[in-house]
């Protein structure tokens, strides 16, 4: 266990969100609440979202150039 009693993998991947965005801590005493930024989550779901149309509309065309040769 790592401090405040969370394990390891968890304090770290909370240190990755804080640094994304999509989490920030607040101090509360001894405590650390982490709270998660519904609208970093969002922003960043908007361009994954453009990445995963223009994959596919990639796979697409690869799919349809295949298609073609046989």
């Amino acid at each position: 266990m790592g401090y405040f009693g969370l394990p390891e993998a968890v304090q770290k991947h909370v240190v990755v969100l804080e640094r994304a965005a999509p989490a920030s801590k607040t101090r509360r005493g001894r405590e650390q609440i982490v709270h998660g930024e519904v609208e970093a989550v969002r922003r960043v779901a908007r361009l994954l979202d453009g990445y995963e149309q223009l994959w596919r509309q990639r796979a697409a065309g690869i799919e349809r150039i295949l298609q073609e040769e046989q």
